[in-house]
């Protein structure tokens, strides 16, 4: 919408300028329309006042264009950055556009090239020193999002400050505590000495944590059962690949297997199993174990107990 508005905007200009060059008969157009001959001179009078009606107009369309396209400039950033951040561009945008409208309105007053040139440089000057700080550390945060020496979540000290990194912003980087959150200017991040603590290292084996869903307290003879769990680290959480989880029967002398399965990416894994009675009693108790290996440590879980229906005779 904004950027709709721009070109309405300019071509409204452009257009508007065509148009009073015509009325005055100012190049490209030679001499006043034949229609208007009998106003000639009218014209002729109001013709002194032509160059000021020309920068009223610069100067009306080109605040308007100046409006629409900061606020783009804002919404823009305002995805990328934080509200402060996105502000602050938002203006160097209309000190940019103030100095070009300055440049524009000396052009159309025929101002002398020494007296344009330094105007253009008291306008770069501004621009300059008002953009100074905010593009040097623009430029360092997308060095920061490039090359990310650091990820999220690592333990950073930086200009004396330590924390967790949260998140990296264009303009400022994100350290929390406990208590609070540091916003550390990614100018000075990129010039520090950056300290990141190593990650703990967990001695291998490491421990597990084996989970089996919820099972029916009774199944029918020949009815399928679903065994669903998660495999996962006892201190990080993360989930266990690619290794195998037997579901198991207890029985006094020796555990009977039912099925076994293997944990996908997630640590997630699912097997079925056709009920029947495993002994003489009535019962199936059921649980999980995984056996462990080099990596981790072997887990098991819960015992559920399912009660097997005898099986009808038929006449």
């Amino acid at each position: 919408m904004g950027g709709i508005k721009t070109v309405t905007y300019i071509v409204l200009l452009g257009a508007s300028l065509v148009f009073i060059s015509y009325i005055f008969g100012e190049p490209p157009f030679e001499g006043t329309p034949p229609f208007l001959e009998p106003y000639s001179n009218i014209i002729m009078f109001a013709l002194p006042a032509l160059v000021y009606i020309k920068a009223a107009l610069v100067l009306i369309f080109g605040y308007l264009v100046l409006n629409t396209v900061s606020g783009l400039v804002y919404t823009y950033m305002l995805r990328l950055t934080d509200h402060p951040t996105a502000s602050a561009i938002k203006s160097v945008t209309r000190v940019s556009g103030v100095a070009l409208l300055l440049g524009l309105l000396s052009s159309i007053f025929n101002v002398n090239p020494a007296a344009a040139l330094t105007l253009g440089s008291f306008g770069g000057l501004v621009v300059g020193f008002a953009t100074q700080t905010i593009l040097s550390h623009v430029v360092a945060g997308v060095f920061l999002l490039l090359a990310r020496p650091f990820a999220i979540g690592d333990k950073l000290t930086v200009a004396g400050q330590t924390g967790e990194v949260k998140e990296i912003r264009l303009m400022h980087l994100v350290l929390e505590t406990e208590d609070r959150e540091i916003l550390i200017p990614s100018g000075t991040v990129v010039t520090q000495i950056l300290q990141k603590a190593k990650p703990k290292k967990t001695p291998k084996p490491v421990p597990t944590v084996l989970v089996l869903n919820p099972l029916p307290e009774s199944a029918e003879p020949g009815s399928t059962i679903k065994f669903t769990g998660k495999l996962t680290e006892a201190e990080t959480g993360k989930p266990v690949p690619n290794v195998t989880v037997k579901i198991l029967e207890k029985d006094i002398m020796r555990d009977d297997l039912l099925v076994s399965t293997v944990t996908e990416a997630d640590g997630q894994f699912n097997a079925e199993w056709k009920a029947a009675r495993t002994d003489l009693d009535d019962t199936v108790e059921v649980y999980a174990k995984f056996e462990g290996n080099e990596d981790y440590r072997r887990s098991q879980t819960k015992q559920y107990v399912i009660k097997i229906a005898k099986q009808t005779e038929s006449a």
